[in-house]
């Protein structure tokens, strides 16, 4: 089943300390292709934020940590953002992001994802040096190669994993 692994600073601020993860036993969610997920809290400008990385397409989604309450509402939305700004049909960018609220959290014990959540969060706090409309600021991460990856741009990962389900134009045309 597809989780949400949070590095061990983000498990602490989402006040799981001296919680065990959640269980993660059942199948993966029918219909759902994103996921198990990456995520981070940073620190920019006075600002809790939250970076996120698909595991398979290194879609990445930046949202406010606060209020934590919301934190899995606000990671939904940031998702339909992603994937309405690459033009993933409305109907499924709908079905990844409710998917979201059913994810168990767990905490991020690859060091591979967390080196790879590390480098974005330099190149976002770059992008926020640019733009305060953090949507942009993870549009523009979406088109940032990643190394031995195939295909290395999330972009066109994510585009082809939904190629059959595209509505309208890429993010590369904007």
């Amino acid at each position: 089943m597809a989780r949400i692994m949070c590095t061990q600073k983000l498990w602490k601020r989402l006040g799981h300390v001296g919680r065990a993860p959640s269980p993660i036993a059942g199948p993966q969610i029918s219909g759902i292709s994103l996921g198990p997920w990456a995520a981070k809290v940073f620190r920019y400008n006075r600002r809790d934020l939250v970076i996120a990385l698909d595991e398979r397409t290194y879609l990445t989604v930046v949202f406010p940590l606060a209020p934590r309450t919301e934190f899995r509402s606000s990671f939904a939305n940031a998702v339909a953002n992603a994937l309405a700004d690459l033009g993933v049909a409305n109907p499924l960018a709908r079905s990844e992001s409710a998917a979201i609220e059913f994810e168990p959290l767990a905490r991020l014990t690859n060091r591979s994802m967390a080196g790879s959540l590390n480098d974005l969060e330099f190149h976002c706090g770059i992008e926020l040096e640019y733009h305060d409309d953090l949507r942009r600021v993870q549009r523009n991460l979406n088109d940032i190669p990643h190394v031995n990856r195939e295909p290395c741009v999330p972009v066109d990962a994510v585009s082809q994993l939904f190629e059959h389900v595209f509505e309208g134009p890429s993010a590369r045309a904007h």
